[in-house]
């Protein structure tokens, strides 16, 4: 069973989405990802308590021993018809919510 590092690197993103600014934060074992974390700020409670279960979700997948090619299969399942209206740009690439964007990062990360 993994067990968590006492410390782990880490690197913080700040995005402006259409319901605020998306905190993302992306925690490292040596150069293996193994936890994301989320919220956003302004946004009041609901979303965040959506987003919060979406990212322990997306950690419980990093650490666990399947292989990544199996990970990116699950999240691209779980992404499908995620859309909740509200599109943001990052870099001109169009995300259609902040998990889109999240999971999008994922998998390119673990790819």
């Amino acid at each position: 069973m993994w067990k968590r590092p006492k410390e782990v690197n880490s690197t913080t993103t700040h995005i402006k989405t259409a319901c605020g600014t998306l905190n993302y934060i992306k925690g490292y074992e040596g150069k293996r990802l193994i936890e994301v974390r989320a919220i956003i700020g302004k946004s009041g409670v609901c979303p965040n308590i959506l987003l919060d279960a979406f990212w322990k979700t997306m950690s419980c997948y990093l650490q666990s021993p399947e292989t990544r090619v199996k990970i990116c299969k699950k999240i691209k399942k779980q992404l499908e018809g995620v859309d909740c209206g509200s599109h943001f740009k990052v870099n001109e690439k169009e995300y259609k919510s902040c998990i889109d964007y999240i999971a999008q990062d994922i998998l390119k990360e673990i790819r």
